[in-house]
């Protein structure tokens, strides 16, 4: 086997594999998302000035 013909089976499982795989594949992009989003707004918040629990707790009964 070749090179190139190595390379085209590997990318035609992978993308067999995915196709298969779509709702597993969608989940976990999903996830990454998520993961980044919460990363982002923690060192978001490690910026920000400290607010007390009242305020916070005010905020969110508003909310409601």
């Amino acid at each position: 086997m070749t090179q190139a013909s190595l390379t085209r089976s590997v990318k035609q499982a992978m993308a067999e594999a995915l196709k298969d795989n779509r709702d597993a594949v969608r989940d976990l992009l999903a996830e990454v998302r998520e993961d980044l989003a919460l990363t982002d707004a923690i060192r978001a918040g490690e910026q920000s000035r400290r607010v007390k629990r009242e305020v916070v707790m005010r905020a969110l009964a508003k909310k409601k």
